[in-house]
């Protein structure tokens, strides 16, 4: 996890006012000039949609959903929240928000076939990843944080992504949440507000709101000879 995630077609405005709404009016007016993938198919090296803590405001802004780290061998699209000290500097300098609608899972049990949507209970029409980005040459890239499921899905995957509750928000995007803090409780806020369904197996090239609806996988019948 997280390796696909449906955040759906927000404008730019409309996101503008999603930060209002969470952050008390502590947010730049600046929209950026491009503008997220969007979509019920993000994967990685999409570009997605990401807010992140500029000086005293939260800003709107484009991320890759991939980050190179020339500490790691390969790209990074998912950063554990227990490995710290790999990550401390981001703690300290690079955190993120990443809207989203819900993400997909493939459980090992159903097959490559029968992909899980996952979201959680909520007013908003959004919820948010934590997540870390990194800025090289005046181009950003980022990662979603991760950490041991609820019990509500331990059956589905073995990892979700932090997604923070309307309260955790603002200390996490200005720093005020330390590791030792987040280890405990970050993105544990939605316990028994999990929802899931199995949806269509997803094809390269997929695309709309139909891949997130319920879906009944045709059974399997044998033949006797």
């Amino acid at each position: 996890m997280c390796g696909k995630f449906a955040a759906g077609h927000l404008t730019q405005r409309e996101m503008l006012a999603i930060k209002e709404l969470f952050l008390s009016g502590k947010v730049s007016p600046h929209l950026p000039d491009q503008l997220p993938l969007g979509g019920y198919n993000v994967s990685p090296t999409d570009r997605v949609g990401m807010i992140r803590w500029d000086g005293e405001n939260a800003e709107l802004t484009t991320a890759r959903w991939q980050v190179k780290d020339p500490r790691s061998k390969k790209p990074m699209i998912n950063s554990k929240i227990e490995n710290v000290s790999f990550w401390q500097s981001y703690w300290d300098h690079g955190r993120c928000l990443i809207p989203a609608l819900g993400y997909y899972e493939w459980p090992k049990d159903h097959g490559h076939d029968c992909p899980v949507f996952i979201t959680v209970r909520r007013n908003a029409p959004t919820m948010f990843f934590a997540g870390f980005y990194r800025t090289d040459e005046g181009s950003h890239s980022c990662t979603i944080l991760t950490r041991k499921p609820s019990p509500q899905i331990a059956h589905i995957h073995n990892r979700m992504p932090v997604i923070l509750t309307p309260d955790e928000i603002e200390r996490w995007l200005s720093g005020v949440t330390t590791p030792q803090a987040a280890q405990q409780t970050l993105g544990t806020g939605y316990e028994g507000r999990f929802e899931y369904h199995t949806v269509k197996p997803i094809k390269r090239g997929a695309e709309g709101e139909e891949m997130i609806e319920p879906y009944t996988p045709p059974v399997q019948t044998g033949f006797d000879f």
